[in-house]
C-alpha cells in the first residue's frame, strides 16, 4: 500500500469519525443544564476569571497553582464548547445556513476582542519601556517563568475560548 492510498484511507476514517461526533453532539441532551442562558453566562463568567486567575496564579503563587488553575480552565473551556455544541469548532459542512451564519459573526466579533486584548498587551508594554528605559533606546528586560506562562496560557485561552463565549453570549437559547 502506498503512502498515498494510506492518506486517502486515514482521510476517510477521519471524516467518517467527525460526521459520527457532529451528529452525536447535535442531538446529545445529556447536557442540557449548561444550555440554559445562564448556565452559559455562568460559564463565560467563570472561564473568564479563570483566566484572571491565570497569571495571579503563576507569579504571585506558584507554577503547580498556575498549572492547577490552567487545567480546570481547560475543563471550563470544554463545558463552554458542549454548551454551544461546539459549532464554533465545527466544518462547514456539519452546520445548517444559521448556524453557520452565526458561527462565522462569531469569529468575526472572537477576533476582534483577541486583537483589542494584543493591542492592549501591546500598548502596556510600550508604556512600561517608555517609563523604565534608562536610555531612550535600550531597555533590559528580565523574564520569569510564571510571567511566560502566565502570558502564553491567557493568550491560548483566549484564542481558544472567545468563539465559544461569543456564541454562548448571543445565544439566547
Amino acid at each position: 500500500m502506498t503512502l498515498k492510498e494510506r492518506w486517502a484511507i486515514s482521510k476517510e476514517r477521519n471524516e467518517a469519525a467527525v460526521a459520527a461526533s457532529a451528529e452525536r453532539l447535535m442531538s446529545d441532551t445529556r447536557y442540557d443544564s449548561v444550555r440554559t442562558r445562564r448556565a452559559r453566562l455562568l460559564l463565560v463568567g467563570g472561564y473568564l476569571v479563570l483566566l484572571v486567575l491565570v497569571p495571579v496564579a503563576y507569579i504571585a503563587v506558584d507554577q503547580l497553582v498556575g498549572l492547577l488553575v490552567v487545567i480546570v480552565g481547560a475543563g471550563a473551556w470544554a463545558l463552554l464548547r458542549v454548551s454551544v455544541r461546539t459549532i464554533a469548532d465545527l466544518p462547514d459542512e456539519y452546520l445548517d445556513e444559521r448556524q453557520l451564519a452565526v458561527r462565522n459573526e462569531s469569529y468575526v466579533e472572537s477576533y476582534r476582542y483577541l486583537a483589542g486584548a494584543v493591542a492592549l498587551a501591546g500598548t502596556v508594554g510600550l508604556i512600561a519601556f517608555i517609563v523604565n528605559g534608562t536610555e531612550l533606546d535600550t531597555w533590559d528586560v528580565t523574564l520569569t517563568w510564571g510571567a511566560v506562562m502566565s502570558a502564553f496560557w491567557v493568550f491560548l485561552g483566549l484564542a481558544l475560548g472567545l468563539p465559544s463565549m461569543v456564541l454562548a453570549l448571543k445565544d439566547k437559547v
